[in-house]
């Protein structure tokens, strides 16, 4: 009896959920070696998913290890296709590449755990080790390849891989080539304009702060690094950046200059802002771009005056730039809202003189300049929003229904 309770005891557990885990993970790992692309890599994977949770199975770095390593194998499948001529889905290589570095990070963390004897034997490690520097080069094709099928979030994490492989303690020993700083900071550079691709704005200034922080001069960096900050909504990195950008190329580019000074203005450091401006136009004076960011300091101060004054004056300059048209206007039709609202004690014939002689030519005056920013960038609807406005205080129904249509109405 005692013999056979141990039989039925052995059945039991070998059909219990934590066996047939262990016996998936070695079933898998046979079926491994007939997968040869990255859709039946994909199958199986996911036949291996239920080993991922189960206490027996989920801390075993050779769980791990398998999708791992068979990644690797379908992406030098694909490159052996790709050598003899063959056709190969850049993206399904790409990706196979990923998945099994990413299954190998996963697998080293429970390689390097003690056993239950309090010590540390990895298995599979040296293994992982061998193979992640074998392909280290490749995860920077991998990157382009993906940038290219418009997979930036697959870019990003290539470029990651890529750059961290070299300075990770882990691959010391294996005498791994580690890129100049002028290398690294033009990857993570790319690594930027791919994680504001993929809409990872955190992650693309990240990127570029290091590539900043690597002596990277490219004035895009700068430009871009701003835009991002813009998208974010983070005021503090819009300001950080375009200071950076001033002090590193001063007004050979005035869009850091306009930038810096409308940070100050929304510190409502008036002074810093002020004096910047000065200077730049005391060196510069034809540069229309300067008048522009000078007519919103003084718009700031509630000058309008003397903002519509540099505005013509930058129109004057750069004929072809809107946003002096732009904002001319909206300080011209800010001007007849006021006057208008002015003349509440006037009767309706000395009304009627007034409007004919002052607010109508300042209302078409004003209509002029949105009109002349719209033919210039057809994408300005705040032009078209103020001019459907003005239209409809003239009675000019014909510009009013035009203006309509070009807003979608």
């Amino acid at each position: 009896m005692k013999k056979l309770a141990i039989i039925a005891s052995l059945l039991l557990a070998a059909s219990s959920p934590a066996a047939a885990q262990t016996q998936l993970v070695k079933d898998v790992k046979q079926q491994a070696k007939s997968v040869k692309d990255y859709d039946a890599y994909k199958k199986l994977v996911e036949t291996l998913k239920p080993a991922f949770t189960n206490p027996e199975t989920a801390n075993s770095a050779e769980t791990y290890y398998v999708p791992g390593k068979t990644g690797f194998d379908v992406y030098d499948a694909y490159i052996l296709q790709k050598s003899l001529g063959g056709d190969i889905d850049t993206k399904a290589m790409g990706r196979s590449l990923l998945d099994g570095y990413n299954f190998f990070m996963k697998a080293f963390e429970y390689d390097s755990l003690p056993n239950a004897k309090g010590k540390v034997k990895p298995k599979f490690s040296k293994d992982m080790v061998n193979v992640i520097v074998g392909h280290v080069n490749d995860f920077d094709q991998a990157a382009v390849g993906f940038w290219q099928a418009r997979d930036y979030e697959g870019a990003y994490e290539a470029w990651d891989a890529l750059l961290d492989i070299p300075s990770n303690p882990r691959y010391a020993k294996s005498n791994i080539k580690h890129y100049p700083d002028t290398v690294i900071a033009e990857i993570r550079y790319n690594q930027g304009l791919a994680a504001w691709q993929a809409g990872r704005l955190d992650s693309a200034m990240t990127a570029f702060d290091k590539s900043i922080a690597l002596g990277n001069t490219n004035p895009q960096l700068f430009e871009y690094a701003y835009s991002v900050a813009y998208a974010a909504k983070n005021k503090e990195a819009q300001k950080r950046y375009a200071r950076e950008g001033f002090n590193r190329f001063g007004t050979s580019d005035p869009r850091f200059l306009q930038w810096t000074v409308n940070g100050y203005i929304e510190d409502k450091d008036f002074d810093t802002a002020t004096k910047m401006l000065k200077d730049a136009i005391a060196a510069d004076p034809d540069n229309g771009a300067y008048y522009y960011s000078a007519g919103i300091l003084e718009e700031s101060r509630k000058n309008n005056d003397a903002a519509k004054g540099y505005y013509q004056k930058g129109i004057e300059l750069n004929p072809d730039f809107p946003g002096n048209y732009l904002n001319l206007g909206r300080v011209l039709a800010e001007e007849y809202d006021a006057l208008d609202q002015a003349t509440g004690n006037m009767s309706q014939a000395d009304y009627n003189k007034y409007a004919a002689e002052t607010l109508v030519p300042l209302l078409k005056e004003s209509a002029k300049n949105f009109e002349r920013a719209y033919e210039i960038n057809n994408e300005l609807d705040d032009a078209l929003k103020y001019l459907k406005n003005i239209y409809y205080r003239l009675n000019d129904n014909a510009n009013y229904e035009r203006v309509n249509k070009l807003l979608g109405y």
